[in-house]
């Protein structure tokens, strides 16, 4: 799991280099509510959200592969203590700091939803983005990606 952490977080460091790969692909700027926005592929589609504290499911149109936008209110602020409370939850495993368009991000993966994420703190609360499936590399690789090209 550590190698599956490294790679990812490699794949996020080598993808902030070419962020604009999307664009030459067919790809759309979507802005969100919480004040980020993601360049997303041609044809993904929104699904509907779920639970609390699901705010967005997007993803490929044939339903393949899928990205959850989650939020939710924190009274955590230290970048150190946010990646403590994602290591404490036991379904996440350990993760791994990284910087997205000058932000802090912790990565990690959560092998029982056979999901990669990445979170950040931003206005007060915690938004975590997980991408699944997981086992999908080429997918990881188009997550990075995304990712990489995040905008606040």
């Amino acid at each position: 799991m550590k190698k599956k952490l490294v790679c990812l977080a490699v794949a996020l460091c080598l993808c902030a280099m070419s962020a604009f790969a999307l664009a030459e692909a067919g790809s759309f700027t979507l802005r969100f509510d919480e004040g980020f926005a993601l360049t997303l592929p041609s044809g993904w589609v929104s699904y509907p959200a779920g639970e609390d504290p699901i705010r967005y499911a997007l993803g490929a149109g044939d339903g393949a592969r899928f990205l959850y936008i989650l939020a939710q209110p924190t009274q955590i602020v230290d970048f150190d203590a946010m990646r403590a409370a994602i290591e404490a939850r036991g379904d996440c495993g350990k993760t791994s700091p990284l910087e997205l368009n000058g932000r802090d991000f912790a990565a990690f993966i959560a092998p029982e939803l056979n999901a990669s994420g990445c979170a950040t703190i931003h206005n007060g609360e915690l938004i975590t983005f997980l991408f699944t499936p997981q086992d999908d590399s080429d997918y990881m690789l188009l997550a990075a990606q995304i990712m990489a090209g995040i905008k606040f």
